[in-house]
């Protein structure tokens, strides 16, 4: 799925969702799904030298090339800083436009004007790891399993993941739910749809939708359809064997999210993710399926009343549910034709150190990415982990890289849920998805295309 400033958009997940909701998901915000950290500069200079970070014998200016949104973080500023005081070395941040830079460094990496290193959503769906030096630093071997699955291939690690981790899943108004009957969490689309119907008996719209950031249709089907594609089926569209018109868990889907429709803010597509701050806050909708990121935004707007919003796992399946991991934050990567590959280096191995990592992210809160480090979590966040306490739901990862993590999506894997959701036939839709992604694996000569 898909930053806040949003643009990118959860294309969050492989190609489009994860372009998008890792760029979606950026901006001022104190949760491990946000992508736009502010923190204090200050920071650094209480960040003592350490072993990766010893002075080159002739200093070095390194290009690091990000997102616009990212590269405005202070957290990445603090690091960077504190990096330079220890090494005499310099680190220039080149930014570019959210919606063009997976494109712009892939064009870099292949004409030779490759940046020494790179912050982007992780995985070799982004960037090919084959683009891309392997890296090695203590901090490998710590690297959780499921974080290893888009940063590393075939045991070798070739991204150094910068960011903790958060949650998807449903952004509630307390007291709507207290009012309406509905308890929480929902743990099947019967008892979805059931608490959509008593929060609609209210006067409430029960769920918001900011359709103007078009990436946020797949948020549904990222969060909520887990379980509507199997590993057997997954493994038979990324081989071209079946296509997702033909695919029941597919059609399902999509039919149920339909059904959605009646209960959603009827200006859906005009509506940016901010412009639905103030109604959460006030009860005027119920929920809204994003992200934890959104936390420090709505706690500035009204310390408060942010109080009334929890945080909770959403699904649309008969049965199954869990709590979705947010794994589109940023990882740190370097090319293959980095002009100071060894500097890049030793930079990645600096910040991935527990006290640097902390600085890095500040003062985004999640879980680490890394055994044995110490982040802080949201209220939010501990709220999700109570449910998974409570109830023994297990913990994933989005539909996408939960069943898709390395097969390339197309050119904007969101906008079938998009159309379907504004009337268009599903089989339609999703038939003309299947033409974009054939044609995109065609062109980058994915195996058996």
């Amino acid at each position: 799925m898909l930053k806040r400033n949003g643009k990118l958009g959860i294309t969050l997940l492989v190609t489009a969702l994860m372009t998008s909701i890792l760029a979606a998901c950026g901006g001022n915000s104190n949760n491990a799904s946000s992508q736009e950290p502010a923190g204090s500069p200050s920071a650094g200079a209480s960040v003592s030298a350490s072993p990766s970070a010893s002075p080159s014998k002739e200093p070095v200016e390194m290009v690091l090339a990000t997102f616009n949104a990212w590269g405005e973080s202070e957290g990445l500023k603090s690091a960077i800083a504190a990096y330079e005081e220890s090494t005499g070395n310099t680190v220039r941040v080149d930014v570019y436009p959210d919606d063009q830079f997976i494109n712009i460094l892939k064009t870099k990496m292949s004409t030779n004007d490759a940046p020494d290193l790179f912050m982007a959503n992780a995985g070799d769906g982004m960037i090919p790891f084959s683009f891309l030096e392997p890296l090695q630093g203590p901090w490998v071997d710590k690297t959780l399993d499921s974080v290893k699955l888009f940063t590393a291939k075939d045991g070798v690690a070739y991204e150094a993941y910068a960011f903790p981790l958060g949650y998807f899943g449903a952004i509630y108004n307390k007291k709507v739910f207290e009012k309406a009957g509905v308890k929480v969490p929902m743990m099947n689309y019967a008892e979805l749809m059931d608490g959509l119907k008593k929060i609609q008996g209210t006067g409430v719209t029960p769920i918001f939708i900011p359709g103007k950031d078009s990436w946020t249709y797949q948020m549904l089907q990222a969060v909520g359809g887990v379980y509507s594609v199997t590993d057997e089926d997954a493994a038979k569209m990324a081989k071209n064997e079946t296509k997702p018109s033909e695919m029941p868990g597919f059609m399902q889907f999509a039919e149920r999210m339909n059904s959605l429709v009646p209960y959603t803010n009827k200006d859906h597509l005009s509506l940016l993710i901010a412009d639905g701050y103030q109604g959460l806050l006030d009860g005027k909708y119920g929920m809204t399926v994003l992200g934890d990121w959104l936390y420090d935004d709505l706690a500035k707007l009204d310390a408060e009343k942010v109080k009334d919003l929890g945080f909770m796992p959403f699904t649309m399946d008969d049965s199954k549910i869990s709590a979705v991991v947010n794994l589109s934050g940023r990882a740190l990567g370097v090319p293959l034709n980095s002009k100071h590959k060894q500097e890049a280096k030793d930079l990645v191995n600096y910040l991935m150190e527990p006290d640097h990592f902390n600085l890095l992210v500040k003062p985004v809160q999640g879980a680490a990415p890394y055994k044995d480090y110490d982040t802080e979590k949201s209220v939010w966040q501990e709220e999700m982990d109570g449910y998974i306490a409570q109830t023994g739901m297990p913990v994933t990862l989005d539909v996408i890289r939960q069943r898709f993590p390395t097969f390339p999506l197309g050119t904007d894997a969101g906008k079938p849920f998009l159309d379907i959701f504004n009337g268009k036939d599903i089989k339609k839709a999703f038939d003309d998805w299947y033409t974009d992604y054939a044609q995109y694996n065609r062109t980058v000569q994915t195996p058996g295309w």
